[in-house]
């Protein structure tokens, strides 16, 4: 399920994030899964993604 959010996401955020200048990173935290943004103009945020890693 976890890859499958991954994918959708992925695909979603490639043309925004490329058009911005942007990156993402995924990690797993104390058991939490999360999504980092970075964009060039707005600085980077952090997205609690899923429980369970």
């Amino acid at each position: 399920m976890m890859r499958l959010a991954d994918r959708l996401l992925d695909r979603v955020a490639q043309k925004v994030t490329a058009e911005a200048g942007c990156s993402n990173y995924y990690y797993c935290q104390n058991g939490y899964y999360y999504l980092r943004q970075c964009c060039k103009d707005e600085g980077c945020s952090t997205v609690l993604i899923a429980k369970g890693c």
